[in-house]
């Protein structure tokens, strides 16, 4: 049943990555990886961004497989391999934690973001396999009186990788560590603590060394951001990606609630913190402090917004995952059917999931449609209109400037038309001013004609962008 959802996440994977259509964070991404752009010119760039470089390392290490954002996606899979082989070798050194390993598998594959984020070439996707590794790590590792020297070096590269990607994934991993270096103290064992902690300073230290790179430049990016401040927004954003981390796999939702009720029901009758409930909570005081800090953080700068908190699904899976394996371990009779419940649900929503990222707007909607006015009339003129881009272009880094015009520049060559600088209006064919990324616009036809210069026109609205079309 593992070779079983393994193989199916994995195609489910492929023709997301196949499949979506590139947006523009993307191009973004590909314009500061492409190939040919010598690292002395590439570093400034990454360290412009307001996350550590890593993920823009990786992406531009493998621009061998081109300027095409699909092609590049494939770095995301190369990843989930690795987060893959990882739990695979600690379910075999760690036999005790195959059934929560199984079942922590079961709920990542039906996570909300899983497809999402591998379906796109941006650093989301690394934070959340760092931080799935991580997480398991953590539950496997640091135990009371267990913290060897050879599993101190793996988590300690573990919680290096996790703290170098994305700001919000280094809190959120951060808190958990600090969490379970309290449990360690706790539990009375204060030499694996101050072992464990020491491990963490020595993690921590690529990321603070990008840190005294970036931080001024982050400080300023932020001063004035898209980001919706406030506490109710960054409540609603919370909420949402906490019910959509419980409702990601009904069937482990159930069973690990009724696992974590009956290991709560024998910690009371013996009086006593089991390891297992030590750990969830563990887990669970980490989340909660991670949560706390993040709101902290985003009343100061805001930061709170969906994708930036696929990390936290991890911890909920695990959770989830602990007290199925604890009802497991009680079951005589449906073992089988329990776990047969888990893959099938999961996989229903790799179904979902995949179905849903590919409803997703991205820029070759809008391109298509021109692309089939072209294919009918050769002589039509499209122009790329920037001015409907302005306020993404006003954003720091000040490399957005260029990634605009070069989106339109590589979607058009995509889709086989050329673009023209300004419209001539003779000739049998129409012009089309085209604009992108503008979601947050709702121009209407007489603002769009009169910003142009011209009495009438047809608008058309496509996903995330719009064409105006105009006869001659």
């Amino acid at each position: 049943m593992a070779g079983l959802l393994a193989a199916a996440t994995s195609v489910a994977m492929l023709f997301a990555i196949a499949r979506r259509s590139p947006w523009y964070d993307e191009y973004y991404t590909l314009y500061v990886t492409r190939p040919g752009l010598p690292l002395r010119e590439a570093w400034p760039m990454w360290l412009a961004d307001n996350h550590p470089p890593l993920f823009y390392a990786l992406a531009w290490a493998s621009n061998a497989l081109g300027i095409a954002a699909e092609p590049r996606r494939l770095l995301n899979l190369a990843i989930a391999l690795a987060v893959a082989l990882a739990l695979a070798a600690l379910a075999a050194r760690r036999p005790r934690l195959r059934t929560t390993l199984f079942a922590y598998a079961t709920g990542l594959a039906a996570s909300a973001p899983l497809i999402d984020r591998v379906a796109e070439l941006r650093g989301n996707f690394l934070a959340l396999a760092a931080g799935a590794i991580a997480v398991a790590a953590l539950v496997a590792l640091v135990q009371p009186g267990r913290l060897s020297r050879r599993g101190a070096l793996a988590l300690g590269a573990t919680l290096a990788l996790a703290w170098s990607v994305h700001l919000a994934a280094t809190v959120i991993v951060g808190a958990l560590a600090l969490a379970f270096a309290l449990r360690l103290w706790l539990a009375g064992d204060r030499t694996a603590a101050l072992r464990f902690l020491a491990i963490c300073a020595l993690a921590g230290v690529p990321f603070v060394a990008s840190m005294g790179l970036q931080a001024s430049t982050i400080a300023t990016n932020t001063r004035s951001f898209w980001i919706p401040g406030g506490l109710s927004a960054a409540r609603w954003v919370i909420e949402g990606q906490l019910l959509a981390a419980l409702s990601a796999n009904p069937a482990l939702t159930l069973a690990g609630s009724a696992g974590l009720v009956r290991l709560a029901l024998q910690d009371l009758r013996a009086r006593r913190l089991s390891p297992d409930s030590a750990t969830v909570a563990a887990l669970a005081g980490g989340l909660a402090l991670a949560l706390a800090l993040l709101v902290a953080i985003h009343l100061v700068r805001p930061f709170v917004i969906d994708r930036y908190f696929v990390t936290i699904h991890p911890i909920i899976a695990m959770i989830l995952a602990l007290g199925t394996a604890r009802l497991a371990r009680e079951m005589t009779r449906g073992r089988l059917l329990l776990d047969l419940c888990l893959v099938a649900v999961a996989l229903l929503a790799l179904a979902h999931n995949v179905t849903r990222t590919l409803a997703r707007p991205g820029w070759d909607g809008t391109a298509a449609r021109i692309a089939r006015i072209v294919a009918r009339c050769p002589q039509t003129q499209v122009i790329a209109d920037l001015r409907w881009n302005a306020d993404v272009m006003a954003l720091p880094p000040v490399e957005n400037r260029a990634v605009v015009p070069w989106a339109y520049a590589q979607v058009a060559a995509r889709h086989h038309f050329a673009l023209t600088d300004s419209a001539r209006r003779e000739g049998p064919c129409p012009t089309i001013y085209w604009a992108e990324h503008v979601a947050a616009r709702r121009a209407s036809p007489a603002q769009v004609a009169a910003a142009i210069g011209v009495r009438g026109g047809r608008l058309e609205r496509i996903g995330d962008g719009w064409i105006f079309i105009t006869q001659p």
